[in-house]
């Protein structure tokens, strides 16, 4: 029915896998999209069978299900080619029981002709039927229109100068991110008060450290239990997404008796993209290993997650306490780096520096040269750099940059953006 391509049309770019045959996509896909000053976190699940029996599909129906708990609003995605099926009602069915808003969009909708056939899928009891065309993305802006409406925007209980710097705790489940938390507002020395969040069912704890105020964000996948009665994965990835989003800096919590596995990547990879500073957070050491030393697991972590070599990492025990109290302290300089602005002179001198000690290369009997460098703006920090042939600039050349930026002016625990740029003739 298009359900990829439907979520590729709004999220901007193919990111889900899309094919002519069913059953494609099985596990959840999240996105993000904005749409009249409105951010969104889409969700694209595996096709939904009621009566499916085999192993597969049955893993399909939890992850749907566990998606729509995470959920607000549930949009029902029809096939207008096929018609009207059996299996669409028991599915309305289902979903009306979750007593969430519904919106029921019919897609492949490409002609005059094919909106005359909509009238069948009113008999699903629903007020408004949306046609739309994901491949040629018709209809979708009165789609999201009527969304945006029924839409509430977030109360915005603090300022940002009131929570400080903000710091989040995600990771896979049974990590102990709770616990370290627990732990973490265990001392009446550190808990200044309890506020409410930006979101109404989240408890953000405000801490003191060092004359500093931290917002510790505490969302639903730390201290509430799932109302998923099947046990399908208890870690929410939209509570993660929601988390990295607000904060200023994550802590990404690994279970150090288990191991790094796929999903750390993917976290990992999810905080370097929306531009937050980064901890490594490498926790039950008390249970780990003692033959296996802190460096050679270090080296283990960035071997596992090399695109976040960054960021620096602690071992952490939330049973005994260790380190906990550093992961403040770490969180803090992470901050600091990610504020940090440099001066266009300084930079200007310092990239004179790199490209003495590295020349640019030639490319096609052409010298590259970079005339000017200077500072975009900070969280993260972003810098753009005019050259002659920005295009022509080795990808090699430009992690040399990098590293040789942060050699330079520190950055430890964030990511940088180094944008290039053709120096407009005069």
């Amino acid at each position: 029915m298009g359900k990829s391509t439907f979520f590729n049309r709004l999220i901007g770019h193919k990111k889900a896998i899309t094919e002519d045959v069913p059953g494609v996509t099985r596990d959840r896909n999240y996105g993000e999209f904005d749409f009249d000053g409105r951010d969104f976190i889409l969700v694209d699940t595996g096709g939904f069978e009621p009566e499916g029996t085999e192993l597969i599909t049955s893993l399909v129906k939890e992850h749907i299900h566990a998606a729509i708990e995470e959920s607000t609003i549930i949009i029902f995605l029809l096939d207008g080619r096929a018609g009207l099926l059996p299996e669409d009602r028991e599915i309305a069915s289902l979903l009306r029981k979750h007593n969430k808003p519904i919106f029921y969009v019919v897609n492949k909708v490409d002609s005059q002709k094919r909106e005359t056939d909509l009238a069948d899928f009113y008999t699903l009891g629903a007020e408004t039927i949306y046609g739309v065309s994901s491949a040629h993305g018709l209809g979708i802006g009165e789609l999201l229109d009527d969304i945006v409406r029924i839409t509430p925007l977030q109360d915005i209980v603090s300022t940002d100068e009131a929570l400080g710097i903000k710091i989040a705790f995600v990771g896979r489940p049974n990590t102990g991110k709770s616990s370290l938390v627990n732990r973490l507002l265990g001392s009446d020395r550190m808990i200044v008060s309890d506020i409410p969040g930006t979101t109404r069912d989240a408890i953000d704890s405000m801490v003191e450290y060092e004359g500093k105020t931290f917002t510790v964000i505490d969302t639903a996948g730390l201290r509430r239990k799932s109302r998923i009665s099947v046990k399908v994965e208890e870690y929410s990835v939209m509570s993660a997404l929601q988390s990295i989003n607000r904060a200023d800096v994550v802590n990404l919590v690994i279970d150090g008796y288990e191991g790094i596995g796929h999903q750390d990547a993917t976290i990992a990879h999810l905080v370097t993209t929306n531009g937050k500073g980064m901890a490594i957070l490498v926790n039950k050491h008390d249970l780990m290993d003692r033959e296996s030393t802190v460096e050679e697991y270090k080296r283990v972590v960035r071997e596992r997650l090399p695109h976040v070599d960054f960021a620096p990492v602690l071992f952490t025990s939330a049973i005994t306490g260790e380190n906990v109290e550093q992961i403040l302290k770490t969180d803090m300089l992470s901050y600091r780096q990610l504020t940090k602005k440099i001066s266009t002179p300084k930079l200007n001198k310092a990239f004179e520096e790199f490209t003495n000690r590295l020349s640019l290369p030639v490319i096609k009997g052409k010298q590259i040269k970079i005339f000017y460098v200077s500072q975009l703006k900070s969280v993260p920090p972003t810098f753009i750099i005019f050259a002659n042939y920005p295009e022509s600039i080795p990808e090699n050349y430009r992690r040399y940059l990098d590293n040789a930026m942060r050699d330079k002016f520190g950055f430890k625990g964030v990511p940088l953006r180094l944008f290039f740029r053709k120096r407009q003739s005069h």
